[in-house]
């Protein structure tokens, strides 16, 4: 398969969180039998928040929130596309921000933005009235402005990235790297300078970098260029270039701890580490469990060095819901077609939750309470 193709599929990926953030139909979401009890919460230690099913009210997503409240998490994501938040320029659309970052406060969860200016192999996606943009001063500019008013706006946000998986985008177009290197700190230091307490980096996929050998001393080492910023964030999954889970729990990891040799002085955050329990792709809850306590005993052992730690996700969804409806499907037999690579994708995310679509809680979501320092 292309690496167009693999690209947009972990763009997919990446905006699996924002699921939960749009108002539309849904199943309730039952917390009768939850603790009134106050849980202590570790604000390094994040949780996607999602929703089995889109909501149908606000109170269907705050069933979620209770859910994930009680934990001991402190943190989630806040997933934001410019084409959501600002259809037409200048004109913003606060809605559903107003709610996630309503519940957030509520919950007292802090929180991590996501803002996608790259994300994967792509540019963007960027709202229709901005046309066909490359890295330069005027995305740049339009980036300042609009993280500007974000971060007005909502001061409980600490963390930005706006750049996901960028790997993936600069495995095929690695000359273009000093030129985005400039629009980083050129958008880094305008930022800085108006919101001096918010820290901000790009995001990579753990496993795409030594799937690839993209790490120092690789067959195609890449990951040296791509160091700036306050972080580094990952997002990791122990699966192989197609999608299938091919590590155990412990070489799993093993891949954690390697990531603090790879990027050995830079902070790192954790933006999206999951564990599948479809036995489609590998997975299973035992496996599921074990790598959840074995990855916040890893946070523990070296937090010093990690800023924030965060497991996605909270539900799992029903199959089908988890790919976008509007990729094309490609046609072909074997690695020629993209459904082979979807159909895994949609199986590894929809079952990455730590409690099934039945509301029954998984042995990783008792290891994820249990477990957080």
């Amino acid at each position: 398969m292309n690496s167009r193709l693999i690209g947009i599929v972990i763009l997919i990926v990446a905006i699996g969180g924002a699921s939960a953030y749009f108002i539309t139909k849904s199943d309730p979401v039952d917390t009768n039998s939850l603790s009134s009890e106050p849980i202590s919460q570790n604000e390094k230690i994040s949780l996607v928040i999602n929703t089995i099913n889109p909501p149908q009210s606000i109170d269907d997503l705050e069933s979620a929130y209770k859910v994930a409240s009680t934990s001991g998490a402190g943190r989630t994501n806040l997933y934001v596309y410019w084409g959501q938040i600002e259809p037409e320029k200048g004109n913003f659309d606060w809605r559903v921000t107003d709610i996630m970052m309503k519940l957030n406060e509520k919950y007292n969860f802090k929180t991590t933005l996501f803002f996608s200016v790259i994300n994967a192999d792509r540019l963007g996606p960027f709202p229709s009235w901005m046309g066909n943009q490359a890295i330069g001063e005027t995305l740049e500019g339009e980036t300042i402005r609009v993280l500007d008013s974000i971060l007005s706006r909502y001061e409980n946000i600490d963390y930005v990235i706006f750049a996901g998986d960028i790997d993936y985008h600069f495995q095929r177009a690695s000359g273009s790297i000093p030129t985005y290197v400039e629009f980083f700190d050129d958008v880094y230091t305008e930022i800085k300078s108006k919101h001096p307490d918010v820290k901000i980096g790009n995001s990579m996929s753990l496993e795409n970098v030594i799937n690839k050998g993209m790490e120092p001393g690789g067959s195609f080492e890449l990951t040296p260029k791509l160091e700036m910023g306050d972080f580094i964030a990952l997002s990791y999954k122990p699966t192989d270039v197609v999608g299938d889970i091919n590590r155990t729990p412990q070489e799993a990891i093993a891949d954690l701890e390697k990531s603090l040799e790879i990027f050995p002085s830079h902070q790192l955050a954790f933006f999206e580490i999951s564990w599948s329990t479809s036995d489609f792709v590998n997975g299973n809850q035992n496996d599921q469990a074990e790598f959840i306590k074995s990855s916040l005993n890893f946070f523990e052992e070296n937090e010093s060095d990690i800023e924030f730690f965060t497991v996605s996700r909270l539900f799992d969804k029903p199959k089908g819901s988890c790919v976008s409806q509007q990729i094309e499907s490609v046609g072909g037999s074997g690695f020629s077609s993209n459904s082979f690579r979807l159909e895994r994708v949609d199986e590894y995310v929809c079952n990455s939750g730590l409690i099934d679509t039945s509301e029954n809680a998984k042995p990783a979501w008792t290891q994820f309470k249990s477990n957080i320092p």
